[in-house]
C-alpha cells in the first residue's frame, strides 16, 4: 500500500464524501436550524394537549434473577450468563500520561468488567435513532443503548415533550398515543443492535459477542438493517443471512424484547475476558495466509473527515516509515485483511479511534502505541489492551491554546478539531519498544 493511499490523499471517492459532509453542515446551519427553532416551540405547545407520562429510568433489578439454563430468560425475569472478572491495568514506563485530572484512568489500577446478563422486560417501544427502549408508561430500559447516559436524546423524538424537571426526573414526557401506528413484534427476540448508525468499535465489542451467544443458544435475534461490513464480521462468526431478523429503521413496539446489560456500551468501555472466545472464533475462520504480505509493524491512521485530525500526520508517517512502520488506513481494507493485519502484528501505532478495537485480533504480547489528544479521555482502549495482555503505551498530545478552543466536547467533538503530534516523542517510544 502506498503512502498516498495509506494517509488518505488523492482519494476521489473520499474527497466527494468529505465535500458532501461539508455541504450538509452548511445546509443545516443555513436552513434546517432556523426552521427547527420555529417548529420546536409549536410542537411542544401542541403536545401539552395530548395525554402523556413522565419519562424515568427503570431499574433492571426490578426483574427477579433466575438461573441461566442455556436459553433466553422467561418473561419479566433476568439471568446471569457469566459473572464479573478482574483486570489489572498498568501504566507502561514509556507512556506519556495526560497532564490533567483524567490521567488517573491510565495509572496502575484494577478494573472489574461486569458479567453478562440477559433481561426480558415487558413491552417497550424501540427507537431507531438511538437504540433506546421506552415502555408505554414512560420508562427507559437502562440497558438499551445510551439509556442510562443520554436520555436527553429523546428530546429529538416527536412523541416526547420537555417539561419542568422534577426531583430525580428527566424533564421529559412521553406521549404513546402518537405511536399507535408503530409496527408491533409479538415474539421474543434477542436485541443485537444499538442504533441505526453503528460505531465500528461499539459493534465489535458490544454486539458481536452477544450475537455469538445468541447463535450458541439458538435465540431469535433482531436488528436494524445490517451494514455490509457488519455482515462480513458476522459471516466469519458463522452467522449467515437470515439468522438475524432485520427490521426497517423506524420505531417498533416489541412485546418481548430480550436485552443484555452489555448492549449499553459496557462491552466497549470495560471489555470482559469472556469476549476472547468470540474473537478467536472469528480469527479461526479468516484465511490469514491469503494476506500474508500485509506489514507486521504499521501505523493506523484515521480517515479524512473523521475529526481529531493530525496536522502533521505526513511528518509522523514519514518518520515512522524510516523505522519500518507502514502507514495503513483500515477503512481501505476488507474485514479479512483487517483481521490478518492485526493477527500478525508485532507493533501497532494508532491514532485514538474505533478502528483500534481490532486489537482483539492481536497475538498476546503485541505492542500498541496509542496517540490521544488531551481532552479526549476515554480509557476503553487501555482496559481492552490490559484484558488482552498487550503491551500498551499511551502517548497523550499537548494542545496549543488554539487547539484547546477548537476541540469541543468529547461526546460532541468539533469536526474542525485538529492537533499536532509530538513526532520525536512518539518515535522515541517506538525505538525503545524495538
Amino acid at each position: 500500500m502506498s503512502g498516498s493511499d495509506a494517509t488518505g490523499k488523492g482519494g476521489g471517492r473520499r474527497g466527494r464524501k468529505n465535500w458532501r459532509r461539508a455541504l450538509s453542515r452548511a445546509t443545516s446551519k443555513a436552513l434546517r436550524e432556523p426552521i427547527r427553532k420555529i417548529r420546536e416551540p409549536a410542537r411542544q405547545f401542541l403536545l401539552r394537549f395530548i395525554p402523556g407520562a413522565p419519562v424515568e429510568i427503570e431499574s433492571a433489578a426490578s426483574l427477579p434473577l433466575v438461573p441461566y439454563e442455556g436459553q433466553m430468560p422467561g418473561p419479566r425475569t433476568r439471568c446471569l450468563v457469566y459473572g464479573e472478572a478482574r483486570v489489572a491495568v498498568r501504566l507502561h514506563p514509556l507512556s506519556r500520561n495526560s497532564a490533567d485530572t483524567d490521567g488517573f484512568h491510565y495509572v496502575d489500577h484494577e478494573v472489574v468488567p461486569p458479567g453478562l446478563t440477559l433481561e426480558h422486560p415487558g413491552p417497550h417501544f424501540w427507537f431507531s435513532r438511538s437504540g433506546l427502549m421506552l415502555s408505554p408508561g414512560g420508562g427507559i430500559w437502562p440497558h438499551s443503548f445510551t439509556g442510562p447516559f443520554r436520555p436527553d436524546r429523546l428530546r429529538t423524538v416527536k412523541c416526547v415533550s420537555a417539561t419542568a424537571e422534577g426531583a430525580g426526573g428527566t424533564g421529559l414526557r412521553f406521549h404513546p398515543a402518537l405511536l399507535k401506528s408503530a409496527p408491533r413484534i409479538l415474539d421474543a427476540h434477542l436485541i443485537v443492535a444499538q442504533s441505526e448508525a453503528p460505531n465500528f468499535g461499539h459493534y465489535l465489542l458490544d454486539v458481536v459477542p452477544l450475537v455469538h451467544l445468541g447463535k450458541e443458544i439458538g435465540a431469535p435475534m433482531l436488528s436494524w438493517p445490517l451494514k455490509p461490513w457488519q455482515k462480513d464480521i458476522l459471516a466469519r462468526l458463522g452467522v449467515g443471512p437470515g439468522r438475524i431478523r432485520e427490521v426497517p429503521c423506524k420505531t417498533h413496539l416489541l412485546d418481548h424484547p430480550v436485552v443484555s446489560n452489555r448492549l449499553s456500551g459496557l462491552g466497549a468501555h470495560i471489555a470482559h475476558p469472556q469476549a476472547k472466545r468470540t474473537f478467536d472464533t472469528i480469527k479461526a475462520n479468516v484465511p490469514i495466509e491469503r494476506h500474508a504480505s500485509l506489514p507486521r509493524r504499521f501505523y493506523l491512521v484515521r480517515g479524512q473527515g473523521h475529526g481529531r485530525a493530525l496536522k502533521n500526520r505526513d511528518a509522523l508517517a514519514e518518520a515512522l516509515a524510516a523505522r519500518g512502520v507502514v502507514a495503513v488506513q483500515p477503512e481501505l481494507l476488507s474485514f479479512d485483511q483487517q483481521v490478518t493485519l492485526f493477527a500478525r502484528a508485532d507493533l501497532v501505532v494508532a491514532e485514538f479511534g474505533a478502528a483500534l478495537a481490532n486489537v482483539v485480533f492481536c497475538p498476546p504480547g503485541a505492542k500498541v502505541v496509542e496517540i490521544i489528544s488531551e481532552g479526549q479521555h476515554d480509557p476503553w482502549s487501555s482496559h481492552l489492551c490490559a484484558m488482552l495482555g498487550l503491551e500498551h503505551v499511551v502517548q497523550f498530545q499537548a494542545l496549543s491554546r488554539e487547539e484547546q478552543l477548537s476541540r469541543g466536547d468529547r461526546f460532541a467533538p468539533s469536526p474542525d478539531f485538529a492537533f499536532t503530534a509530538d513526532v520525536a516523542a512518539i518515535c522515541k517510544a517506538v525505538d525503545q519498544l524495538g
